[in-house]
């Protein structure tokens, strides 16, 4: 992954941190997304900011920062305990902000997609997996093969009464739909639906032809008369 790649992202807040693990290696993260600089060479704050196009007029804008790496966080390829957990196909735009879907069980997490768009050129075996954080919380683990490449933090949605409310009745009318075409089809098939079909009537005298109800609410064509 490039650097170039992530520069509208941090642009968004204009928050960027360096971390330094024991090791040397770095990682560069805005608040909400790490990804890692595994490979490039030693990164300082002013060298990212000149590869991100950032004029020097605009860089006191900025709030940059160099750290050790997060202690409440894994940052190693294989954390304890961590799961995949694989995207929906749908996903939901909300306030012009666009969030992939997470099921795990019975939670649903969203991400900004935002944060996840960098790794999308990446080889297909792009897998995604759920990492707990030592406060109890947890982010999302995307690795290439067994190489860890970026933490993504949630960015939740149950708490948008709008959006709570919008999916409750997407949900309902597309439940309303379905069985409708449900019914729909069998009329197609069977000829048959839930409600009675019309009476037969003859077409030369406009009477309801034997076997259907006629005005008198008497059955069959005799009238009774004499």
């Amino acid at each position: 992954m490039k650097l170039k790649t992530i520069a509208s992202i941090f642009n968004r807040n204009k928050r960027l941190i360096i971390y330094t693990a024991p090791n040397g290696e770095q990682w560069i993260s805005n608040g909400y997304a790490a990804y890692t600089m595994r490979g490039l060479p030693h990164m300082t704050p002013e060298v990212v900011l000149r590869i991100f196009d950032v004029p020097e007029d605009k860089r006191s804008k900025w709030h940059c920062e160099e750290s050790e790496l997060p202690t409440a966080i894994s940052f190693e390829d294989t954390a304890r305990g961590e799961t995949d957990i694989d995207p929906l196909k749908t996903n939901v735009e909300l306030y012009g902000v666009n969030y992939w879907l997470f099921v795990d069980g019975m939670k649903i997490y969203s991400f900004d997609e935002d944060f996840m768009r960098p790794l999308l050129g990446e080889p297909a075996y792009l897998k995604y997996y759920k990492r707990e954080t030592i406060g109890g919380g947890f982010v999302l683990a995307c690795k290439v093969g067994l190489e860890l490449k970026a933490i993504i933090a949630p960015r939740p949605l149950h708490n948008n009464e709008d959006f709570i409310k919008e999916i409750g009745t997407i949900a309902a009318l597309y439940d309303r739909m379905a069985r409708d075409t449900v019914v729909n089809s069998a009329y197609e098939v069977y000829g048959t639906q839930d409600t009675e079909p019309p009476p037969e009537v003859g077409p030369d005298t406009g009477e309801i032809l034997d076997g259907q109800l006629n005005f008198d609410g008497a059955e069959g064509g005799d009238d009774g008369g004499e």
